[in-house]
């Protein structure tokens, strides 16, 4: 059935499948960022795209990281953790951000950054923020964290896109 042909008292099948889930929200874009935070004094991070402004007063940020992330307990540790939406032409750096590390900074081997309240900042990204975990909130195989913008910054140019499981430009 089509879900034209619904009406408000057509049953709906709640019984929706992983893969089902997937395909539905592979068809919603979303930016691109790489959350970072520290581990006994060594950066670390992760490629994420479940981030988002949640309120401008207080300044809020909204990120979800899986529960089997290493770099979630790293920022439940810390307390603190930035967000660094990558540009258009920055896809090998999320793919690096994506892949398994052997230890917190091998991610960063290379690669410029700044210590920006508490976080680290990668250069080169298009726009960051600097959070203090506010507030934790259990989701699903994912967790909630919401983190006051201590700090914020931005530059020109066009973010890089995840759509239909491939990175993409606007």
């Amino acid at each position: 059935m089509a879900r034209s042909d619904m009406t408000a008292d057509t049953p709906v099948d709640h019984q929706v499948s992983t893969q089902q889930l997937r395909d539905a929200f592979a068809r919603l874009p979303a930016g691109v960022t790489v959350l970072t935070t520290y581990a006994s004094g060594e950066p670390c991070g992760m490629t994420a795209s479940a981030v988002c402004s949640l309120s401008l007063d207080p300044p809020l940020a909204l990120v979800a990281v899986a529960n089997t992330s290493r770099t979630l307990a790293r920022i439940r540790t810390h307390r603190a953790f930035g967000v660094n939406v990558l540009g258009a032409g920055q896809a090998p750096l999320a793919e690096r951000f994506a892949r398994s590390a052997d230890s917190p900074g091998e991610r960063f081997t290379g690669l410029a950054y700044d210590r920006i309240a508490a976080v680290p900042i990668l250069r080169g990204a298009i726009a960051w923020v600097a959070c203090e975990v506010r507030h934790t909130y259990p989701g699903g195989d994912h967790t909630i964290l919401t983190g006051l913008v201590r700090s914020a910054g931005h530059t020109s140019g066009a973010p890089l896109i995840w759509h239909e499981r491939g990175f993409t430009a606007l």
